[in-house]
């Protein structure tokens, strides 16, 4: 009897003690998720996260001279033409997901007058014949930008919007903004452009031409002598381009001295700043030869930033028999950088690889000129001789692990 009464107590006790653990349990593991601060359902969305990979290619000056205006092998049917000049190289602007130039001329016209050295104005065919070869965006923001003055600065930038087609470092009008965002695979990728300024003591001039005050705020550019104000704007410009979704941003300097082929000091101070700014990585144009990539660390080492200090000259007429400065072919001379850039299951995202494809500027025996890719290793002839000149240069600050 005495057995009997009891079991009822000790069922009792057991059914108590397993809620006990129950809700020991439940609250402990929503404990943890308080801890960490995610919810379920946070952690649920992070783990499935797909890491995913793009690539962006970036080339030097696109410069037509005399023979690229006067020459009859880019002209059919009264037409311009210079297809023929990216044939070789097509292959490699369309290998990556976003490919960039720098247009370094001014589209004002035909009524304007085609020009060569030293005051740039090209047909505006050369735009197509990179768009189709695999151009995806043109920087803008250069010394020749403003050859054909305001009108043909307008021109330029109105016509390649009116075309469709991306471009960077200057604008139409104030409601356009100084900067790109592009989604490019699910990674949103900020570019941003910016060329030197010539001294004048009236406001803004490039080359020399002084730029008339109603569209000097349509130009990104800087003064070498005085950049607090350019730090100023640019600290401004990276902050909204970060708010408005930017996860990685390139910054595209058109700056340094002609055929020099080290980064001058102030280009080296820049680079610096930039990387204490954020900028995940930084390719310059200008010097019409290659120099340089560096990585660069902040300086409480929390992170780091590529440079390559100038691409070269990517096609050009700035050939050595007629540049006895140049006549070791280096401006004949230009790189390719693509960049690899990766989100992973985390969501960071990163420049995870960068490679080097050299280039040669060939005059064929049909006048034409093209744009030959040197990296292959089993290159012979001035293509290798090019090939070695180009990667010398760009490793010849040390191997960079990324």
């Amino acid at each position: 009897m005495r057995k009997k009464g009891r079991l009822p107590i000790m069922v009792g006790v057991c059914i108590s003690l397993i809620l006990i653990l129950n809700a020991f349990l439940f609250f402990g593991l929503m404990k943890d998720d308080e801890r960490s601060g995610e919810s379920s359902e946070a952690k649920a969305a992070v783990s499935e996260i797909e890491p995913v990979t793009v690539r962006l290619g970036s080339a030097g000056d696109i410069i037509l001279h005399k023979p690229f205006i006067e020459s009859s092998v880019y002209r059919s049917d009264g037409e311009y033409d210079y297809s023929p000049c990216f044939e070789s190289i097509s292959d490699v602007y369309e290998s990556y997901d976003f490919m960039t130039v720098n247009l370094e001329t001014t589209l004002a016209g035909e009524e304007a007058g085609y020009r060569g050295y030293p005051v740039f104005n090209s047909p505006d065919r050369i735009a197509e014949n990179l768009k189709n070869s695999g151009v995806d965006m043109f920087l803008l923001a250069n010394n020749h930008i403003y050859d054909s003055g305001k009108a043909g600065f307008l021109r330029t930038v109105n016509y390649l919007t009116d075309e469709g087609y991306l471009s960077t470092g200057i604008r139409g009008s104030e409601d356009e903004l100084p900067y790109v965002i592009k989604d490019i695979g699910s990674i949103s990728v900020g570019f941003i452009n910016y060329t030197y300024e010539t001294p004048y003591s009236g406001g803004k001039a490039v080359n020399a031409n002084p730029v008339d005050d109603s569209v000097a705020d349509l130009l990104n550019s800087f003064d070498p002598s005085n950049t607090d104000g350019f730090y100023d704007e640019i600290e401004k410009r990276l902050k909204e381009m970060r708010e408005k979704g930017a996860e990685f941003i390139v910054f595209y300097p058109h700056w340094g001295n002609e055929y020099e082929l080290e980064p001058c000091e102030y280009q080296k101070k820049m680079a610096s700043r930039l990387c204490e700014m954020g900028v995940d990585v930084i390719i310059g144009s200008h010097p019409h030869v290659v120099q340089p990539a560096e990585l660069l660390e902040s300086g409480d080492g929390t992170r780091s930033t590529l440079c390559v200090y100038s691409m070269g000259n990517q096609i050009s007429n700035q050939r050595r028999e007629y540049m006895p400065m140049m006549s070791d072919g280096h401006t004949e001379d230009g790189l390719i950088v693509g960049l690899e850039i990766t989100r992973d299951e985390k969501g960071h995202v990163s420049l995870t690889h960068v490679e080097y494809i050299p280039t040669w500027v060939e005059r064929g025996s049909d006048g034409v000129h093209r744009i030959i890719p040197a990296d292959d290793s089993g290159a012979t002839g001035e293509v290798k001789a090019s090939r070695d000149r180009t990667l010398k240069i760009v490793d010849s600050y040390g191997d960079m692990k990324l």
